[in-house]
């Protein structure tokens, strides 16, 4: 049975003297959202490939016309240069080990071909593209997930200094009826309104947790539930409360020498009349310091706590001070340090931007001035690493260019133009772009020649061939390069002169075997493939294909 009020485990309790973790934050990488956009467009443009072919055999089969094939070849090859320009982005973007050279990719090679891309979608080429049907799956049974579950979640965001979702993530904690949080998470959650200036709130929340630990005989937590409260209450001015939580510490705990100590001093303190600027100030100091939050208030604390002992250097509370201050510069000390080790660690992967980013998000009224002159440094340390950073990736970036333009030349000079093409279309999005965009209809052009030309030498073996089986296989081989002419160099203006070409080996082809014309280029079965024609005879030179 679960028992009413507080739940009090066995988990660690976090004590009022905890300190704070300190935490730097970790600014949004351009570098993930970059790599998956490419890789959604790199998919979509792959299944976009595949239908486009599927609707040019079509069109093909049922003798669409010129036109129309002429659209669906000029949309298939716009739709792989879009390919190609994502996947040469993509291999760039995985190479980078930096963010600021990232970041110069997302703002111009990224731009440049979602805008290639932009211009694809708006060619008109999609009214190709059959929809596909998608099926639907049955949204999966939401997790049902336990109170210490969502309590341990509480506890996470706590240690992480997000305070704002401490306080949503307590408020929607599955209780049954009657039950109550447990002690741990809900003194987590009157610290987590403190720290955000909620303290009437949080008093609230501390006084019914004492209530609940004293109907419950758990005094080893009374004493300090009384002292945090007192100290809360000394805060926000409610002295009459204040005073007598620490007359009952004092009558509690007559031999605790520490904690009767700070009792009394309190208790002296609060005998120097409510509306004393001693006074107000000491509460201000207890406000501050109960309610502190690193990022948002790193020193501020200290150099409270250090204005009030050198304005009242003989407060009865001057101790109790001396305590508050050395606890504050602990926990201001520690945040800094873990703050420029997460820059160092910034800095050490090349992430500088990042490390400006966060240096910058650090408000210097927080700082003293020795401890802004430590961020001023390493602000300067990290631009300078920047430059030099960005300068070299520049000149990486140029010679990858340069090389890729080389592998390209070279496949051109060695005839293989498709490989040329690719190549060269990856350098689109470059410095290179005019110089590409000349090669690749250079490419496209030559290699058209060429496949026109072998297709002109197959019919002439097939009509000198006295095998009808072999005579069929050379026709069919001839139609299927010139029909790749069209679908992969349209830009070659060789469109007509195949289409022409085309006629005459269809002529040829219906007399062999008129269902030929209404299939796929295969003979028996099997697709033909230019290898394993039959042997090539000697073939004159003379222009089959003069028209």
């Amino acid at each position: 049975m679960q028992e009413q009020g507080f739940q009090v485990d066995p988990r660690p309790l976090v004590s009022p003297e905890q300190e704070e973790p300190a935490t730097a934050g970790d600014p949004q990488d351009v570098l993930m959202p970059s790599l998956r956009l490419a890789n959604d467009r790199i998919d979509a443009y792959e299944q976009k490939l595949e239908a486009i072919k599927h609707v040019q055999e079509e069109a093909l089969l049922e003798k669409g016309s010129q036109n129309l094939l002429n659209d669906i070849s000029s949309c298939r090859v716009k739709a792989k240069n879009v390919l190609l320009a994502y996947n040469a982005l993509n291999k760039r973007l995985l190479r980078q080990t930096e963010l600021e050279a990232a970041a110069l990719l997302a703002g111009t090679s990224l731009l440049k071909v979602t805008a290639q891309d932009y211009q694809y979608l708006e060619s008109g080429c999609e009214q190709f593209i059959q929809p596909a049907v998608s099926s639907l799956k049955p949204p999966e049974p939401s997790e049902v997930r336990t109170l210490y579950q969502e309590e341990q979640t509480v506890r996470k965001a706590f240690e992480q200094a997000d305070y704002s979702k401490v306080i949503d993530l307590y408020s929607s904690l599955p209780l049954a009826e009657q039950q109550r949080p447990s002690f741990n998470s809900t003194f987590l959650y009157a610290q987590a309104l403190m720290r955000s200036r909620r303290e009437a709130e949080a008093r609230k929340v501390l006084v019914d947790l004492l209530a609940d630990i004293r109907a419950k005989d758990q005094a080893q937590w009374e004493v300090r539930l009384l002292r945090l409260i007192g100290d809360l209450e000394f805060g926000i001015q409610l002295y009459d409360g204040a005073r007598d939580r620490f007359e009952e510490m004092v009558r509690m705990h007559e031999k605790m020498k520490g904690t009767r100590e700070w009792a009394e001093q309190q208790l002296a303190a609060l005998s120097r009349g409510y509306k004393g600027e001693e006074v107000v100030s000491y509460a201000a100091l207890l406000k501050s310091y109960l309610g502190y939050s690193a990022e948002r208030d790193g020193f501020s604390v200290v150099e409270q706590a250090e204005r009030y002992i050198e304005k009242f250097p003989y407060s009865p509370a001057a101790s109790n001070v001396d305590a508050l201050l050395e606890d504050a510069r602990r926990k201001a000390n520690a945040w800094l340090d873990a703050v420029c080790a997460r820059i160092d660690e910034l800095a050490a992967a090349r992430k500088f931007q990042e490390a400006l980013l966060l240096i910058e998000r650090i408000p210097r009224g927080i700082l003293p001035p020795d401890k802004q002159e430590i961020l001023r440094r390493k602000n300067d340390e990290l631009m300078t690493a920047e430059s030099i950073s960005i300068e070299t990736e520049r000149l990486v970036q140029e010679q990858e260019l340069q090389e890729a333009w080389n592998r390209g030349m070279t496949s051109l000079e060695g005839k293989q133009y498709d490989q040329a093409i690719e190549i060269f279309t990856s350098l689109l999005s470059s410095p290179y772009e005019s110089k590409a965009k000349a090669r690749i209809d250079e490419a496209a052009t030559l290699a058209a020649h060429d496949d026109r030309q072998r297709a002109a030498e197959l019919f002439v073996r097939a009509n000198r061939t006295a095998d009808l089986g072999s005579r069929q296989k050379l026709l069919l081989a001839s139609k299927k390069l010139l029909q790749d002419i069209l679908i992969k160099y349209p830009q070659a203006g060789l469109s007509e002169k195949v289409e022409r070409n085309l006629s005459r080996i269809n002529e040829e082809i219906r007399l062999i075997d008129p269902a030929l014309l209404t299939t796929p280029t295969t003979v028996n079965g099997a697709f033909v493939q230019e290898e394993n024609l039959p042997a090539e005879e000697a073939i004159q030179k003379e222009e089959i294909f003069n028209n």
